[in-house]
């Protein structure tokens, strides 16, 4: 009996992942580039198009096939047309048809649903969230990703093209300015970009002047992962943003538990390896924002799967889709 097998992808602001999955959930093989969306939407589709056309390739080689492609992309989706209706991390994918115009190139069913939702699905799949029937997730990346588990089914709400968008929740009305065009939501305050702007703030204010951090500004792009490891190293203002992080993390779970009554949260994304260093101030902003529950009563675990909760997710959501007989793009 020929092989089965399912193509997970995670489009971010940062990088485009891409793996080949059997049907157990066991990553046969990966591949990470750059997602370089600043050269254009339909470039980074064709970048899309060659990876999976390489893990199609592979299959064979297994003697098995792909039967359909998952993509989990940053922002609000048309599942049904294929499009991304509106990225605030990729806004050349703005209205950009990019699974349609995948599964005409590919020739295989492509499904399509927000990134953290399919990170959701991969943690509930194999990863932390196990029994959990009700739960949020969270990824911390280029910006802040949320889904929402009630009843261990994926909520998706009025079928809007977006659902738990924690990272476009107003946490500071007065706050920076949002990749969404908002002001103080969560994202300016807890994901890769809200880190190096932190960063960058701090030195062309003046306050950081010959330190190793305006350095880094000054030399080339500072990245989350630099003030992180300025933060190890001792540096105040990384520790601080990362505080800030914590706190601004804090404040939203605390009062998502409050209004739906439940006290689970998953954290993952690039920058959750950062775990160390915002986990302790986001339980204290927990304990100090949320009054219904105990501190001890309220569960926040890091994800069991890491970078490639997304990737597990994408091809069980492909997988699944098949077995509803979900419609693709344009059939």
């Amino acid at each position: 009996m020929q092989k089965q097998f399912y193509i997970g992808a995670d489009i971010g602001g940062t990088h485009m992942r891409t793996a080949l999955v059997d049907r157990q959930g066991n990553i046969i093989e990966a591949q990470k580039v750059a997602t370089d969306i600043s050269l254009g939407a339909q470039q980074a589709g064709r970048r899309l198009a060659e990876q999976c056309r390489r893990l199609v390739a592979r299959s064979i080689e297994l003697s098995g096939r792909v039967a359909s492609i998952g993509l989990g992309v940053a922002g609000k989706i048309d599942a049904g047309k294929g499009r991304v209706i509106f990225s605030p991390n990729l806004p050349p994918m703005n209205n950009y048809p990019l699974a349609a115009e995948l599964q005409d190139q590919i020739q295989l069913p492509v499904f399509m649903e927000n990134d953290a939702n399919v990170f959701g699905l991969g943690e509930q799949w194999l990863g932390a969230a196990g029994a959990m029937q009700n739960w949020i997730g969270i990824t911390l990346g280029t910006g802040v990703g949320g889904c929402l588990f009630l009843g261990n089914r994926l909520w998706n709400g009025d079928g809007l093209g977006f659902s738990g968008e924690i990272g476009h929740m107003i946490i500071d009305a007065n706050g920076p300015v949002c990749a969404c065009g908002m002001r103080g939501c969560l994202e300016t305050h807890a994901s890769g970009r809200a880190l190096t702007e932190g960063a960058r703030q701090s030195v062309t204010g003046g306050t950081r002047a010959g330190s190793r951090l305006a350095e880094l500004c000054s030399t080339r792009t500072l990245t989350a992962k630099d003030v992180y490891l300025e933060a190890v190293r001792g540096d105040s203002t990384a520790i601080k943003l990362f505080e800030r992080m914590g706190w601004a993390l804090g404040l939203t779970i605390g009062n998502l538990f409050t209004f739906l009554g439940i006290r689970h949260a998953i954290i993952g994304g690039g920058v959750s390896d950062a775990w160390d260093l915002f986990i302790e101030p986001l339980r204290k902003s927990l304990a100090d924002h949320c009054c219904m529950l105990q501190e001890s009563a309220m569960i926040i675990l890091p994800s069991r799967l890491g970078d490639n909760a997304a990737l597990l997710g994408a091809a069980r959501f492909a997988m699944e889709s098949m077995v509803r007989g979900k419609r693709a793009p344009g059939n």
